[in-house]
């Protein structure tokens, strides 16, 4: 019940943000992260926990929403990432929320204390140790990721599976140990240095295949076609949120006519007070529709323009200018 209350309500937190979230983040970032949310959960929902993670973490990056981090740690966890889990959940745990904070945010804290102690349990742990190394600066990897100097001798966890650990530094090298680590299990691993004529200390290595970010889902994609889309799902979550709260805002304005009419021109003190409220009400949705419109419209007439530009984009240049005006939104530039 719980997972399914966090996911309906992560799904809609784009749309709550704009109508009221704190103006640091513009209207363009709120539209952006609810789109990125919807799209997470489901696939999250159909088990494709890679995309999960990708999409929660740019959603994440536009608006900061603990049940984001509570679908991190879950599809971090199917994916066999628990220390990547871990460190979500306990990002949850530290998070003080205000106690008027929304129901959903409550329910991801309670998911966090729940569904940790879990995680904690399966963690393998390592401890790894250096001889000869003789003052000289050693890079100690396990499965191609630096450990840092502070964790040597140090038993710290690791996801349970096979690892590769391995030690290099200016003329000397130890040869590569290979250990499989149960859930809940420990090992400790001695990596004996010696003279190495060709040895040296690599550069530090880049963000290999397991690391979060973009590439999973973006390889081969161009800059300016990401945009284009990224865009385009913005203007499309716009044109939605204009909707709904043009409709709304359409209903409340009824009703204050409705009301009005019935008891003209004898309208109680109350009557002329829910009347007043009711317009009031229609108003302020009706500006946030034309908010939504002009997003809507601004993404996606960028999203079309930067996928037009990506096709021909080997032979011309271009700069793309997108533009707001009162009721109405577009791009300029030249091409």
């Amino acid at each position: 019940m719980a997972r399914r209350f966090i996911g309906s309500v992560v799904v809609t937190l784009g749309l709550l943000a704009l109508a009221g979230a704190a103006g640091a983040v513009t209207d363009e970032e709120r539209a952006g992260a609810r789109a990125a949310a919807e799209e997470g959960q489901r696939a999250f929902d159909a088990g494709r926990y890679e995309e999960a993670v990708n999409l929660f973490s740019r959603a994440e990056s536009l608006v900061h929403a603990i049940p984001h981090l509570i679908y991190i740690a879950r599809s971090n966890e199917k994916l066999g990432r628990l220390v990547r889990a871990r460190e979500a959940y306990l990002k949850v745990q530290r998070e003080e929320l205000a106690p008027n904070a929304p129901a959903a945010f409550k329910a991801a804290k309670e998911a966090a204390n729940t569904e940790l102690p879990a995680i904690e349990a399966r963690l393998a742990r390592i401890t790894i140790h250096l001889e000869g190394a003789d003052g000289k600066e050693v890079r100690v990897t396990v499965g191609g990721v630096t450990v840092p100097a502070a964790l040597l001798g140090v038993a710290y966890p690791v996801d349970p599976g096979k690892h590769t650990i391995e030690a290099i530094g200016e003329g000397v090298a130890a040869a590569p140990v290979e250990v499989t680590l149960s859930e809940g299990g420990s090992e400790t691993v001695t990596l004996k240095l010696s003279p190495s004529a060709g040895a040296t200390l690599p550069n530090e290595p880049g963000p290999g295949p397991d690391s979060p970010g973009l590439s999973a889902t973006t390889e081969g994609m161009s800059p300016m076609k990401l945009g284009g889309f990224v865009s385009l799902g913005v203007g499309v979550v716009g044109l939605g949120v204009g909707t709904v709260f043009l409709v709304q805002g359409g209903a409340k304005q009824s009703d204050s006519d409705d009301l009005f009419s019935s008891c003209d021109p004898n309208c109680s003190a109350a009557q002329k007070n829910q009347v007043v409220e009711l317009d009031n009400d229609a108003r302020s949705m009706k500006r946030i529709a034309t908010a939504g419109f002009i997003v809507g419209g601004v993404g996606i007439a960028a999203g079309v323009t930067l996928l037009l530009l990506d096709a021909g984009r080997e032979q011309k240049s271009a700069r793309v200018t997108p533009w707001i005006g009162l009721g109405s939104a577009g791009v300029s530039g030249s091409f």
